[in-house]
C-alpha cells in the first residue's frame, strides 16, 4: 500500500539513481484483479479492520479534461445525476435507502469529479447480506443506469450553480487569474470540473445524455472492494453484475490530454482586497512517471527525504530566532497531470518585501550550494524508520479505505501497489543507499529547471508588490553574497538532569462492566486506565484539571489562554525548543499542555516505546515549563502583523461578528485584535501556565490503548506521583457569560462577489441527560434530513446546508442548533423563512418514523464503531469525569437508544425554547 506519510502523491522525477536497476515493483498478491471481456476492471482484497464493513469505489476514467466546449461542467453535473436517480433506486430512492441503513449522504456515500476521472464512494455493512447485495446493485447503476430524468436535471441546475458559488472569496477569484499561467495555458487551464455557468444554467439534457452514453462504458471503469468481505465470492458476484455492461456503438478512443514545459520564467501577479497577506512562490516543473519500478520507487523516497529535510531546516530556523520573512517553505510533489513540482513559497512583511526575499532566498540558496548536513540527514532517517516500524506493527489494523486509494491510482495512473511488508523491506534497504548528495542534487536538478512560473500574490491596498525584473534583481543580490554552510547546534541532551523520586499507590479499583482499572496515587493524582488492543501500537492520554481561565480576570484572560502556545515554543526544563526537538527526534511521541475556559490540563500520544518518555515530558511541562521571551516577543510580533487585513476578509468579519454575538458581547468573546494580544503579558503567561499546573493532586488522567497496566503504574508512579501537590481542590467559576435569548438579527454588508452567507442559532436551557442528549441528536438528524430535502432539493438554493449542536453541562444545561449556508445574496431572506418554516413543522407536527429510524441506524453503525476506537474511549471517559456523570453510563446507551420512540421525542421537543430563542447573523455583498 502507498504510506501518505511517507510518501506524497504518486509521481517521481525523472531522477534515476545509477545503482538501482529498473526491477518492476512486485504487486500485491493478496489483491484479486481481473477484466472481464467487455473491459471492465476489478480489484477485491480482503481486510478486517474494520470488522463488518467495506469500502466500495466505482472509478471512471472520466472527468472534466473530455469535455468539448458546449459540454464544460457536464462530467461533475453527471456526478450529480446519478444520485437523482437509477433503474433500480430511482428519484431519491438510492439516498433515502441507504440512509435508512446508516450510510448517511455526503459523510459516507460520496463522489467527485477531477480533470480525469469521476470516483463514487460507498463504504457500507457487510453483516446483512441484502445491503451488501444492494451496495453492489447501486454501483452497477452508476456504471450505466443513471434514469438523467429531465425534471431532476432541471432541479440540480442550481444546486451546482450554489457549489461554483462557494468558490467566490478572493482566494477563487485569484485562482482563476493564474492558474491558466500555472498549467501552462493548456487544456487543463480550460476544464476546471466545476464548469462553466452558461453551461449549467442553459445545458440541454440530451447534452448530458450523450456525454454519458459517450464515456460511461466498460472499458474506463473499475470496481474497487476493500473489506470484511469473502474475496472469491465478491469476485463472482462482480462478475454477474458487471459482465453484461456493453460498449457504445462507435465508442470514441479516450483522449489523452498533456501539459507541455515551456523553457521559461512567466510571471504573475495578482491582488485582491480581500486577500491578507503578501507571498511569493516559484514552481519549478519538470515531466514525471508512475512509478513502476525500483528506481522510481528509490527517487519517490529521495524526494521524500528532501521534503523532511527542507521542512526541519526552514522549522529550526524559524525557532531560533526572527528571519525578516513571515514564513518559507519549500517542497517537492505532484501537480497536475504528468507533472511535478518544486514549489517555494515565501510569506513576506509588506514592510520587508525585499530584505525578506533575499533572506529566504539565502537560505534555499545555503541549500542549493552546501546541501544538508550529516546530523540533519541522520535524524531525517531515523524518523523515517520509527514510522516504518509503527507501520508494521500496525500491519492488521490499517483502514480500507488506506488500501482502496492505492488501488485506485494503481487503476488511474499505473502507480505500483506492494504488500506492506514489501514496501517496508524495500524502504528499509533503500534507506541505507541514499546519500546527502544524492538529496542536493535532486533539489538541483529542479532548481535547473527552465519552465518556472512565479506568482506573486497580495492584498490590494496600494502596497507596490514586486515586479518580475525585481524578483530577478533580488535572486541576483542573493548569489552574489557570500553564503556559508549551515551550522547547527548539536548538544548532549537529557529531559532530566536526575529522575524525580516515584511516588506510590494508595488506592486501586477495578471497573469489570467498562474495562478499567482506576488508581489514586499518594498525591492524589487520579489514574483511569482502559487496555486495549484496537491497534497494536497507539496509547492516548489526557490529563486535566477544573478551573482554567475562569479563575482569573478579565485583564488576565487573554494572557491565560494563549499561554500554552508561548510555553510550547520555549521549551521546558534545561531544553530550549530546539534543543527538546532534537531530543524528541524519532521518537513517536506528542505532548500538549492547555488552558481553556474552564480547565487546564494535557493531552499526549505515543507509542508504547515512548510512553516514558511521553510521561516524562508531560512531568516536565507540569513541574519545570520555562517561557522564552525572545520567542514570545517574536510570536507577539508575527501574530499582530498577522492582524493587518483582517477586517478587510469579509468571512473573518463574519465569523468575529458571530463569536460577538453569541458571546452576548462579553470581554471575553472578543475577536482577536491587535487590542486584545495587547493584554497579553509575558511575566503573567509564566506566572499563571506555572500556577495552574503546580497542583497535581487536582488532576485526573485517562489512560486508554496497548499497554501493560504494572508498567503504566509504574511509570505513573514515577512520572506523575512525583509532582508537587496540595490538598486544594477548585472548581471553574460561572462567568455568566450566555448566548442571548430572544430574537436578534445582524445583517452585515461587506465585501464583493455574488455570495451570501447565512448563520442561525436557536438555543435555550436543557437539562442534561444521556436520553435528553438522543432526542437532541435526533432533532439534529431530522433537521438536517428536512432542509436538505427544502433548501437543496426542493428550492435548489443551497448546495450544502450544515446542522450542528452543541450541548453542555456546565455551568448551565445548554444546547444550540447552528444552522449555516452560502446562498445567492438576494434569497437570504427567502431561504431564512425556509428553514423557519421547516423548524415550526417539527415543533408543532413533528418528527416522523422515518427520520427516526434514520438516526437510529446511522447511530447504531457509529456505535460499533466507536466501540473500536481509542480516541473514542479517551473522550468518553474524559467527558463523563468533566460532567461528572457515571463512567459505567455507556452501557446503558444501546438501550435506550433502541427505545427511543417517535412519541416521547416530539413530546420532549415540543418542550424545548427552540423557536423561541433565534439569532440570524448574514453577509451580503457591498456591491448587492
Amino acid at each position: 500500500m502507498q504510506f501518505k506519510n511517507l510518501f506524497i502523491g504518486a509521481f517521481v522525477g525523472l531522477f534515476i539513481i545509477n545503482s538501482v536497476c529498473a526491477q518492476d515493483l512486485s504487486l500485491d498478491t493478496a489483491v484479486r484483479m481481473g477484466e472481464l471481456p467487455n473491459g471492465f476492471r476489478y480489484f477485491i482484497k480482503a481486510n478486517t479492520y474494520p470488522k463488518n464493513r467495506a469500502v466500495l469505489y466505482l472509478a471512471n476514467k472520466v472527468g472534466s479534461i473530455l469535455e468539448e466546449e458546449k459540454e464544460r461542467g457536464l462530467a461533475h453535473f453527471l456526478e450529480h445525476m446519478n444520485f437523482k436517480g437509477t433503474t433500480h433506486f430511482p428519484k431519491n430512492e438510492l439516498i433515502n435507502y441507504l440512509e435508512g441503513a446508516g450510510v448517511k449522504f455526503g459523510a459516507d456515500l460520496n463522489a467527485y469529479t477531477s480533470f480525469d476521472e469521476t470516483v463514487y464512494q460507498l463504504p457500507i455493512p457487510t453483516d446483512q447480506p441484502d445491503l451488501w447485495k444492494n451496495g453492489l446493485q447501486i454501483m452497477r447503476d452508476w456504471a450505466s443506469e443513471a434514469i438523467l430524468d429531465e425534471q431532476e436535471f432541471e432541479k440540480e441546475r442550481g444546486v451546482i450553480l450554489e457549489e461554483k458559488r462557494l468558490q467566490q472569496n478572493a482566494s477563487g477569484r485569484m485562482r482563476e487569474k493564474y492558474l491558466p499561467a500555472l498549467y501552462n495555458f493548456s487544456r487543463y487551464g480550460e476544464r476546471a470540473p466545476i464548469g462553466l455557468e452558461e453551461v449549467i444554467a442553459k445545458a440541454d439534457i440530451t447534452r448530458i445524455r450523450d456525454f454519458y452514453k459517450r464515456w460511461y462504458r466498460p472499458d474506463l471503469q473499475a470496481l474497487i472492494v476493500v473489506g470484511d468481505i469473502d474475496v472469491a465470492q465478491v469476485e463472482q458476484q462482480i462478475k454477474a453484475l458487471f459482465g453484461d455492461l456493453k460498449m457504445p456503438a462507435k465508442a470514441p478512443d479516450r483522449p489523452q490530454y498533456s501539459i507541455d514545459l515551456i523553457d521559461s520564467l512567466r510571471y504573475v501577479q495578482v491582488k485582491d482586497k480581500e486577500f491578507s497577506s503578501y507571498q511569493l512562490e516559484f514552481f519549478y516543473k519538470r515531466k514525471a512517471a508512475p512509478v513502476k519500478d525500483v528506481a522510481g520507487f528509490k527517487g519517490q523516497l529521495v524526494r521524500q527525504l528532501s521534503n523532511s529535510l527542507l521542512a526541519s531546516r526552514f522549522q529550526e530556523i524559524a525557532r531560533a530566532g526572527e528571519p525578516p520573512y513571515r514564513g518559507m517553505s519549500v517542497s517537492a510533489g505532484d501537480f497536475i497531470d504528468d507533472i511535478t513540482t518544486l514549489n517555494v513559497r515565501v510569506a513576506l512583511r509588506p514592510d520587508k518585501l525585499d530584505a525578506g526575499f533575499k533572506a529566504a532566498w539565502t537560505e534555499l540558496l545555503r541549500i542549493q550550494r552546501h546541501g544538508f548536513t550529516a546530523d540533519e540527514f541522520q535524524d531525517v532517517k531515523e524518523r523515517l524508520r520509527t514510522q516504518l516500524s509503527l507501520q508494521l506493527s500496525e500491519k492488521d489494523k490499517i483502514p480500507s479505505i488506506n488500501f482502496v486509494e492505492d488501488y485506485l491510482q494503481y487503476f488511474l495512473q499505473g502507480t505500483a501497489f506492494q504488500a506492506v511488508e514489501q514496501e517496508i523491506a524495500l524502504t528499509t534497504q533503500l534507506l541505507d543507499q541514499i546519500t546527502t548528495q544524492d538529496i542536493r542534487q535532486y533539489l538541483n536538478d529542479f532548481l535547473a529547471a527552465k519552465d518556472v512560473v512565479a506568482l506573486v500574490l497580495g492584498a490590494d491596498d496600494g502596497i507596490v508588490l514586486p515586479s518580475k525584473q525585481d524578483l530577478l534583481n533580488w535572486q541576483a543580490e542573493a548569489a552574489a553574497m557570500e553564503i556559508r554552510p549551515y551550522v547547527q547546534q548539536r548538544d548532549s541532551l537529557a529531559l532530566f538532569r536526575e529522575k524525580p523520586i516515584a511516588g506510590t499507590v494508595k488506592k486501586v479499583q477495578q471497573h469489570a462492566a467498562i474495562g478499567f482499572t482506576q488508581w489514586t496515587l499518594r498525591n492524589g493524582v487520579n489514574i483511569y486506565a482502559k487496555a486495549t488492543d484496537f491497534k497494536n501500537n497507539e496509547i492516548l492520554f489526557t490529563g486535566f484539571s477544573r478551573g482554567g481561565a475562569s479563575l482569573y480576570a478579565d485583564a488576565d484572560y487573554y494572557s491565560a489562554v494563549n499561554a500554552s502556545t508561548f510555553v510550547l515554543n520555549s521549551g521546558v526544563g534545561q531544553l530550549n525548543a530546539n534543543q527538546l526537538a532534537q531530543f524528541l527526534n524519532a521518537k513517536a511521541v506528542q505532548v500538549r499542555p492547555y488552558i481553556a475556559d474552564r480547565e487546564e490540563g494535557i493531552s499526549g500520544a505515543s507509542s508504547a516505546a515512548a510512553l516514558e518518555t511521553a510521561l516524562g515530558l508531560t512531568h516536565q511541562y507540569m513541574a519545570s515549563a520555562r517561557l522564552d521571551t525572545a520567542r514570545f516577543h517574536i510570536i507577539m510580533d508575527r501574530s499582530k502583523e498577522a492582524m493587518r487585513n483582517r477586517d478587510a476578509d469579509p468571512k473573518q468579519v463574519f465569523a468575529d461578528t458571530v463569536g460577538n454575538v453569541l458571546g452576548g458581547y462579553h470581554f471575553r468573546r472578543q475577536p482577536t485584535s491587535v487590542q486584545t494580544l495587547g493584554q497579553i503579558q509575558a511575566d503573567r503567561v509564566s506566572h499563571i501556565f506555572q500556577e495552574r499546573f503546580a497542583n497535581a493532586g487536582d488532576f485526573n488522567f485517562v489512560f486508554v490503548g496497548n499497554f501493560n497496566l504494572d508498567s503504566l503504574k509504574a511509570l505513573t508512579e514515577l512520572y506523575l506521583g512525583s509532582l508537587p501537590a496540595t490538598a486544594t481542590r477548585e472548581e471553574a467559576i460561572d462567568l455568566n457569560i450566555r448566548v442571548p435569548e430572544g430574537k436578534i438579527r445582524k445583517d452585515l454588508t461587506l465585501g464583493a462577489g455574488d455570495k451570501g452567507t447565512v448563520q442561525l442559532v436557536y438555543s435555550g436551557k436543557y437539562r442534561y441527560s444521556m436520553q435528553n442528549n438522543i432526542y437532541l441528536d435526533a432533532l439534529k438528524t431530522a433537521v438536517e434530513l428536512r432542509l436538505m430535502e427544502r433548501l437543496r432539493k426542493r428550492e435548489s438554493g443551497v448546495y450544502s446546508p450544515s446542522v450542528q449542536l452543541t450541548k453542555a453541562k456546565h455551568p448551565l444545561g445548554f444546547f444550540a442548533v447552528v444552522i449555516s449556508f452560502d446562498c445567492d445574496p438576494k434569497r437570504e431572506d427567502e431561504l431564512i423563512t425556509a428553514v423557519r418554516e421547516e423548524l415550526a413543522k417539527i415543533v408543532q407536527k413533528g418528527i416522523v418514523v422515518e427520520e427516526l429510524s434514520k438516526f437510529v441506524a446511522e447511530e447504531k453503525r457509529t456505535v460499533e464503531l466507536q466501540s473500536t476506537s481509542n480516541q473514542f474511549w479517551l473522550s468518553y471517559l474524559k467527558g463523563q469525569l468533566e460532567k461528572q456523570e457515571p463512567l459505567s453510563a455507556w452501557l446503558s446507551y444501546p438501550t435506550l437508544l433502541d427505545k427511543t420512540r417517535v412519541t416521547a421525542l416530539n413530546k420532549y421537543v415540543k418542550k424545548l425554547p427552540l423557536l423561541e430563542n433565534e439569532i440570524i447573523v448574514t453577509l451580503t455583498p457591498a456591491n448587492k
